[in-house]
C-alpha cells in the first residue's frame, strides 16, 4: 500500500515537475538545475504530492469564495427574465 502511494505521488510531482519546465528553467549557464529537482522529487515525494494537492484546493476554494462575493456585492441576476 505504501509503495502504490509513493509511486501516485512520483507520478504527480514529475507531472507537475515537467509540466512547469519551460517557466522554471531557462538555457543560460546560471539557470536552475532540473536534475536536482527530480532528485528531490524522488526523495520528497510522499510529502510534495499532499502538500501541492492541499495547496490548489485551497486556492480554487479562496477563488471561489471570492466570486460568490462579487456576485453577491453587485446583485447579479442571472435569471431569463432579467435577461431580455
Amino acid at each position: 500500500m505504501f509503495v502504490s502511494y509513493y509511486v501516485i505521488c512520483v507520478i504527480y510531482c514529475f507531472y507537475q515537475l515537467f509540466k512547469n519546465l519551460g517557466k522554471r528553467y531557462d538555457t543560460s549557464p546560471t539557470g536552475g538545475s532540473p536534475e536536482l529537482d527530480a532528485i528531490m522529487v524522488l526523495v520528497m515525494a510522499w510529502v510534495l504530492a499532499p502538500v501541492d494537492v492541499s495547496l490548489t484546493w485551497i486556492r480554487w476554494y479562496k477563488e471561489a469564495e471570492q466570486a460568490r462575493i462579487n456576485q453577491s456585492r453587485f446583485d447579479i441576476d442571472l435569471s431569463d427574465e432579467n435577461i431580455q
